[in-house]
């Protein structure tokens, strides 16, 4: 490792900035391996930002299992914390653990409910599980009225296909040309559309 030598601070440089996840890994395992780190600047919350950044590099890596135990170290240093919540949501849908994803993700919320990725995945989970009610609550709590930002589009999609799964195909249709009116481009959007839009269309046949 290039790091021998280096500072801790230098070595937490080196990890937030290397190219490769394996890299961060090593560089942040040095980190919190190191007994000469200085409490004025490597406090609680500092050591808990060094276990999150590891086990994103994890995540990258599809290497879950030691993903969900750096958040979970993360989280005994900083409970509060909703991105190590949000993180360790993240890495439990992975491997299928939807329930705890949402208990993640709804963790996250209560610290913070703004966080408007979470209550996207949030509501990703219920769709997976075919709750599409709690979906689109989920998607109706996202913090965003610009049509420009990109959550706009997201927001709306996974509520259209949330009211398709439910049959309502006319609010599905609203929210597909909400997105459309956003973004033309939206290749999903625009085959959402289309689909809802037969259905309906065969409803009133």
């Amino acid at each position: 490792m290039e790091g021998k030598g280096k500072t801790v601070e230098q070595l937490f440089h080196m990890g937030f900035y290397a190219e490769y996840p394996d890299e961060k890994i090593e560089y942040y395992s040095a980190v919190l391996e190191s007994e000469s780190k200085d409490p004025l600047i490597w406090n609680e919350e500092a050591i808990a930002l060094v276990w999150t950044n590891t086990g994103i590099a994890y995540c990258d890596l599809s290497i879950y299992d030691k993903a969900i135990h750096c958040f979970e170290k993360g989280l005994e240093l900083d409970t509060d914390n909703p991105d190590i919540w949000y993180n360790k949501g993240i890495a439990h849908s992975y491997v299928g653990e939807h329930e705890e994803s949402i208990r993640s993700y709804s963790k996250a919320l209560d610290i913070d409910p703004k966080y408007d990725n979470a209550w996207i995945n949030k509501g990703i989970i219920f769709d997976i599980l075919g709750r599409y009610e709690d979906a689109i609550e989920c998607y109706e709590n996202v913090h965003t009225s610009m049509e420009l930002n990109s959550k706009y589009t997201i927001k709306w999609n996974k509520k259209g296909v949330a009211y398709y799964h439910m049959q309502k195909y006319e609010e599905a249709i609203t929210c597909f040309a909400k997105v459309l009116n956003a973004d033309p481009d939206y290749k999903d959007a625009k085959i959402n559309m289309a689909a809802a839009m037969a259905k309906l269309k065969r409803d009133e046949a």
